[in-house]
């Protein structure tokens, strides 16, 4: 019965470390997948292709991403912590449960408001430069805006 706990206890720790790899699918364990370091943002690939990666990152309070772009689409969504996503003349406050879409080179940098996690899904723009379309449209219409304010207020 112990070795069976134990054989147990191993196997949590490792799916808490690496995906759970099944030939169709893969779960991933975002929480305690999620490590800080205090040299600065922790980046983590969980998982990348030819036309998508997917990233996981932790920045401690006070920490950035210095201003930088990128040739893929981007979605960030934040998973826990308050951050503040700065584009050129806007300054877009992002807590936990807000997802924002930004289009290939778009300058933009990231500060942590607080210990923050978050997801970043980076799309391939297609041939013509723009996302494929969506199956069928949302019925209840477009999603609610993020907070922000033109000049760098938080909303």
């Amino acid at each position: 019965m112990e070795q069976q706990e134990q054989a147990n206890t191993s196997q949590a720790s490792r799916a808490a470390e690496e995906p759970e790899a099944v030939s169709h699918f893969r779960v991933f364990d975002l929480a305690s997948s999620a490590t800080f370091r205090s040299e600065g943002p922790a980046v983590r690939v969980l998982w990348e292709s030819t036309t998508a990666r997917l990233l996981l990152l932790a920045l401690q309070e006070g920490q950035q991403l210095d201003e930088h772009r990128t040739s893929y689409q981007a979605f960030i969504q934040v998973i826990s912590g308050h951050l503040m996503f700065k584009l050129e003349h806007e300054r877009i406050s992002m807590r936990a449960g807000t997802l924002l879409h930004l289009e290939p080179r778009v300058a933009h940098s990231v500060e942590a408001l607080q210990d923050s996690v978050f997801l970043i899904t980076l799309v391939a723009a297609s041939r013509a430069g723009t996302t494929a379309q969506a199956v069928a449209p949302a019925a209840e219409g477009p999603a609610s805006e993020p907070q922000r304010r033109p000049g760098g207020g938080e909303g």
